[in-house]
């Protein structure tokens, strides 16, 4: 999450853009189990985006410039129960600092002179303007059969990175793992 660099910046913004797109072209129709994923995943990009910004903004500034290249993202959901919030955060910065960048009273600003103008704004910027939004938290669910996969993987690995050596044929823990490694035979007619 910290420095983040341009092209970063506006692929997670793009990604953004192109799911709300398509969230928004769903909701014309009646809702689906589709609107319902797309929505969920727009959520969770506004939380990605939004600790970005309330824990990092002084650190990507890109991402800040992104936002107010397309200022617009965020107004579908302003009356939208659930993303209302986020929403209101991304809102927030964008005013913020498009507020800055319009008080430099620039002709036809540059990026780098706008990211200048941002930079002095993340200064004096207070993330107390925006609402906390629960930290993103995960957790692992182990599934009861996961050693099959990640004890051959994990072998694999040592065997193919060759942090230690090994004699094959003595090991019989690797037998899995050199089985996984063979490349499969193919018939010959």
């Amino acid at each position: 999450m910290r420095n983040y660099s341009v092209v970063i910046s506006f692929l997670l913004y793009s990604l953004f853009e192109l799911l709300t797109k398509r969230y928004l072209k769903l909701t014309e129709k009646e809702p689906n189990e589709d609107t319902i994923v797309y929505e969920d995943v727009l959520m969770f990009m506004l939380e990605i985006i939004n600790s970005i910004l309330f824990h990092r903004l002084k650190h990507n500034l890109q991402l800040v410039y992104a936002l107010l290249l397309k200022r617009e993202i965020s107004t579908p959901f302003q009356s939208h129960p659930r993303l209302t919030e986020p929403a209101k955060n991304l809102d927030q910065v964008i005013n913020y600092f498009s507020t800055r960048v319009s008080e430099a009273n620039l002709k036809a600003p540059s990026s780098s002179e706008v990211l200048t103008i941002i930079e002095e704004a993340s200064r004096t910027w207070s993330n107390q303007k925006m609402k906390s939004i629960p930290d993103l938290k995960f957790q692992y669910e182990e599934e009861p059969d996961a050693y099959e996969f990640f004890i051959p993987y994990v072998w694999a690995l040592l065997l193919r990175k060759n942090f230690i050596y090994w004699s094959e044929e003595k090991c019989r823990v690797l037998d899995s793992c050199v089985f996984m490694n063979e490349e499969p035979e193919t018939p010959t007619t």
